[in-house]
């Protein structure tokens, strides 16, 4: 089986619940969101050669070339959006198993069919819940409700990203799709990166109201000037 890669890099993980712990990233090609804050557009298409080492490869790439670079216990799968490539996505996750990697797995939660799919495979699930005010796309709570009860059974977090204009109605949103599924589920709120929130300790304090872990946490990794 062959997918469409980007890069394959070991680096520090710099957003969410695993902010500090050293992981090899492999970053999908190809996306079914164009968000205005995409730090990584250029992953946006299926298309392309992927980085390894500062070297450049062809895809699409065989899956046991990907494992045979792994040099950490901890495999973060980005993207892009990953669960696109499903059938690949599948068989590099149940290789990373028989090998005894911890799978970490970041998703945009718009696709529930295909996280069904891979889902207990996987340790650690990041849904990253689209804001509209933010992305400047559509709603998508239904999808993003239903990757979240797939993926309760495992340690998973969800992640907004939010500027200065995020609405009341969609932090609502948010909590009640949380609180309605497990109310213990971590809130990670990420400022877009390089924006001030004035508000943001307040956007904390209320989502306290309905939830027992909201944390704050910037992108790490680009304060830290590290990929």
């Amino acid at each position: 089986m062959k997918g469409f890669v980007k890069e394959i890099f070991t680096s520090i993980q710099g957003e969410g619940i695993k902010v500090g712990q050293r992981q090899t990233f492999i970053r999908f090609l190809g996306c079914n969101l164009s968000c205005n804050y995409c730090d990584t557009p250029e992953a946006q298409k299926m298309q392309g050669s992927f980085v390894y080492q500062d070297e450049t490869h062809n895809n699409p790439v065989a899956v046991d070339f990907l494992i045979g670079k792994i040099t950490e216990d901890v495999v973060a799968i980005t993207g892009g959006e990953p669960l696109l490539q499903i059938d690949f996505l599948e068989e590099l996750c149940g290789k990373l198993n028989k090998i005894e990697k911890k799978i970490y797995l970041d998703t945009n939660a718009t696709l529930p069919d295909e996280l069904e799919r891979v889902i207990k495979y996987v340790d650690t699930v990041s849904l990253d819940f689209k804001i509209p005010t933010a992305t400047g796309g559509p709603e998508l709570w239904n999808e993003h409700e239903k990757c979240l009860i797939i993926a309760s059974g495992k340690e998973v977090f969800v992640k907004i990203i939010i500027n200065k204009n995020i609405l009341l109605h969609e932090l609502n949103k948010v909590f009640d799709i949380i609180e309605k599924t497990d109310k213990c589920i971590p809130l990670l709120i990420q400022p877009v990166f390089g924006k001030n929130i004035p508000n943001i300790l307040d956007i904390q304090k209320k989502a306290l109201t309905r939830l027992k872990d909201v944390r704050i946490i910037p992108q790490i990794h680009k304060y830290l000037g590290v990929a």
